[in-house]
């Protein structure tokens, strides 16, 4: 097999030299009336997604003294954004490339801006003046996260990271960085970090953990757990700030407890519940800090709290939607001013009372494509990472129907409607494209509207995070996912595909595997692949290999699992043709697997080494299988005559067929292919 596959790959280098030589691009043109006889592209869709999404924050100036909300936009790159907090306008963007967004934005007592981003772990800087940022580099080696950043009085930068759940510091005066290590042990991720009187706060991930690094010694202590939490496991610290005597730690995702820390006395003195986070002021002259409190279902509302007598003050300043973080929220003079994590701006007269909102200027970024799914002829549907969203996108021209949503994992058109997969808590809703778009969840404005999505779904109580495989058969829609947090296993549900009711849910159906592919067979069962990764991926797995299953949907059973390989950890991609034959991509290879047994019938030595990426898409008779391998080779295998061939080369995430073309997802692009029927 490894020899054929060497030849077809010369014969294919020899065609691309010959077309080269003669003058023509390697995708020749289509001549009217002629098929071509080979793929013809590659052809730009043109990017379907693009939504502005703030996560690191905070308030302070411009070097003309000016205040400002410092604000990082997720994209590719992502920018450092200077906000007005009275008109919104954006006074300076600052491009941070090689980094996909920024958790961590401080400003250090001599103006200068950091920011910790994600996508390679690095620090930059924007100097007082500057309109360039400066790349600082990767604090420590290995570490691909910055999750949050703090500065020192005296100008110092700390930031906690993962997946090594350790401490650095940048010292600017040397400029140079120092690793202190784990901060907790067993604990991967330093989700949030507060400094206060020569003392580091390093607050974990996976379970409630929050570390005292003594900066002078390095001596290192862990505070006690606050009263009433009696299992810290999953109780993830995701916020932390220090103000004075005060240490204010957010329990979880929003809303969940803000709990009080008396520094001086070492024992927690309160706890706030539905806080919002991401973060609260500084003290205001009254010694009161403010931040946003959830009340009722849909909502938060700005608060006034006084650390010292405990009491609260509601403002009637209220932000709507399922996530409600502020990302900045800090002083203009006596206002409360910030921003939330969709360019909403906020600003409350402290003395007044006196509030308003408007939209901020901060522009859209380009989301990357992380689920796409063929609709009708001529129509494919994207979902976006992180900042999320859902486009209907025409492959005649590019054009997208474009609509704000959370980050989309996986999509199924059926019959009742678009099945959209989203994370997090493994959610799953059913879109109708013939009714208006209405998210409730999704806007930041009161509520107004028919819900449509409509949720079927939620499995937050399951420490479900991604619904990752959707099949539909024999009525139902079945949805496997994969886990949250800490923790191993994957969840299969089953729901009715009329009226969405929830029939079935099956924990560990694969024991300490997620399920990360889906497919429907004959009818009343469906086929899946596993990953034996855990919810933060550096959970160590208790299996070795991954698994394909079948499961009976209608009995509730499960048939057979098997593992095909013995090195590979994730199986990505099955399928079955329209014989009902099932395939799968293992190894970067494309199996053939009895449907009976799960034995491997047939093996296409298609990739070399042992690629977990993996796509499988079919033409519209089912009979020709296209796979993508290795993220970058398509492979044309005819399920007939069980042979294949290479066919191009495409980097990609995903890739669908839709009326005679090839879709392929690059980043935020679409691009397309034409095939040809023989």
């Amino acid at each position: 097999m490894r020899q054929r596959r060497t030849v077809l790959k010369v014969v294919g280098s020899a065609l691309l030299l010959l077309l080269v030589s003669s003058g023509l691009p390697p995708a020749a043109q289509a001549v009217p009336g002629h098929e071509p006889p080979g793929p013809v592209g590659p052809r730009s869709l043109g990017v379907p997604l693009q939504d502005v999404l703030l996560i690191g924050g905070t308030v302070g100036t411009m070097p003309d003294g000016r205040r400002v909300i410092w604000s990082a936009s997720s994209g590719t790159p992502a920018y450092l954004n200077a906000v007005d907090p009275t008109s919104g306008a954006p006074l300076l963007s600052a491009a941070l490339p090689g980094s996909s967004g920024a958790y961590g934005v401080e400003q250090a007592p001599d103006g200068t801006v950091y920011a910790g981003t994600y996508g390679a772990g690095r620090l930059y800087r924007l100097a007082p003046g500057a309109t360039e940022a400066e790349d600082l580099g990767v604090p420590i080696a290995g570490e691909a996260y910055i999750w949050n950043i703090v500065v020192a009085p005296d100008g110092t930068v700390y930031g906690g990271t993962s997946p090594g759940g350790k401490v650095f510091s940048w010292n600017p005066t040397t400029r140079t960085f120092h690793d202190f290590g784990v901060m907790a042990a067993g604990e991967t991720y330093v989700k949030s970090i507060a400094y206060a009187n020569g003392k580091i706060y390093a607050g974990a991930y996976a379970s409630w953990a929050i570390t005292e690094l003594d900066l002078a010694t390095g001596a290192k202590r862990p505070l006690p757990q606050p009263p009433g939490l009696t299992d810290p496991t999953g109780k993830v610290v995701n916020d932390l700030r220090a103000y004075g005597s005060y240490l204010y730690a957010r329990e979880g995702t929003f809303p969940g407890p803000l709990r009080v820390y008396d520094l001086a006395a070492g024992t927690w003195s309160d706890t706030v519940d539905g806080a919002a986070g991401l973060d609260v002021t500084p003290p205001g002259p009254d010694g009161r800090v403010w931040f946003f409190r959830q009340f009722e279902a849909g909502s938060a509302e700005l608060i006034g709290y006084d650390p010292v007598s405990r009491g609260q003050q509601r403002t009637g300043l209220k932000a709507y939607g399922r996530i409600v973080n502020t990302r900045g929220i800090g002083w203009d003079g006596t206002s409360v001013v910030g921003l939330f994590w969709r360019g909403l701006m906020f600003r409350y007269d402290t003395t007044t009372g006196q509030f308003e909102t408007k939209r901020a200027g901060v522009p859209g970024q380009p989301t990357q494509v992380l689920a796409l799914a063929s609709g009708p002829r001529g129509t494919v549907y994207a979902g976006g990472f992180l900042q999320g969203g859902l486009a209907a996108v025409s492959t005649k021209d590019g054009a997208a129907d474009y609509h704000q949503f959370s980050q989309i994992e996986s999509l199924l058109p059926t019959r009742q409607g678009l099945v959209v997969g989203a994370y997090p808590d493994a959610r799953v809703y059913r879109y109708d494209p013939a009714k208006p778009w209405y998210s409730s969840e999704y806007s930041d404005t009161a509520p107004g509207g028919v819900e449509n999505p409509v949720k079927l779904l939620d499995l937050k109580a399951h420490v479900q995070s991604r619904p990752q495989g959707v099949a539909e058969t024999a009525g139902k829609v079945v949805v496997g996912s994969t886990p949250s947090g800490n923790t191993l296993g994957g969840t299969l549900s089953v729901l009715n595909a009329r009226t969405g009711a929830v029939e079935r849910v099956t924990d560990q159906l694969v024991t300490d595997e997620g399920i990360t592919s889906m497919t429907a067979g004959r009818p009343g069962v469906v086929y899946g692949g596993t990953t034996v990764a855990g919810g933060l991926s550096t959970t160590p797995p208790t299996q070795d290999r991954a698994t394909v299953f079948a499961y009976d949907v209608v009995h509730g059973k499960k048939l057979w699992e098997v593992n095909p390989s013995a090195a590979a950890k994730t199986i990505s991609a099955v399928t079955t043709d329209a014989r009902g034959r099932l395939w799968a991509i293992v190894d970067g290879d494309v199996l053939e697997l009895d449907t009976r047994t799960g034995r491997t019938l047939r093996t296409f030595d298609t990739t070399p080494g042992h690629s977990q990426a993996g796509q499988l898409a079919l033409d519209d008779k089912g009979r020709t299988l296209y796979a993508l391998v290795g993220g970058e080779h398509v492979i044309k295998v005819d399920t007939n005559r069980k042979k294949w061939q290479p066919l191009l080369d495409q980097p990609a995430l995903r890739m669908v067929y839709n009326a005679g073309e090839l879709v392929f997802a690059r980043d935020a692009e679409l691009i397309a292919w034409r095939v040809s029927k023989r």
